[in-house]
């Protein structure tokens, strides 16, 4: 990646979506992939991917979409061997307070 472009992965939804818009107005003026990279800091591949998307799709393929992964995909254990391990921490916790326990904001969850 070139030291003068800006990361995009870095900004918010909002903002990516605002850049996104400012390539296409652009665009519109016919101003070339090539300039409009330069002009918005962009990398040429990543101008040349959202006018292709605003092609086919319009403005609305250009909107920001939800991120990351869903809740509980790509999970670890089914749900009998999260139980198991859950009776087996509550039955065992130093403090067990009915298994009421949370350990912090990415860990355990259960009361």
């Amino acid at each position: 990646m070139d030291r003068d472009k800006e990361d995009a992965r870095k900004l918010s939804p909002d903002a990516q979506h605002e850049k996104r818009k400012q390539v296409i107005r652009l665009h519109r003026r016919s101003v070339n992939r090539r300039q409009i990279s330069a002009m918005t800091g962009m990398g040429y591949r990543s101008v040349c991917r959202i006018i292709d998307a605003y092609k086919v799709g319009g403005l609305g393929a250009l909107a920001p979409k939800v991120r990351g992964r869903k809740r509980g995909m790509q999970r670890k254990l089914d749900e009998a061997q999260e139980q198991t391990i859950q009776q087996i921490i509550c039955e065992n916790a130093p403090n067990s307070c009915a298994c009421a326990l949370h350990y912090g904001a990415d860990r355990l969850f259960f009361s």
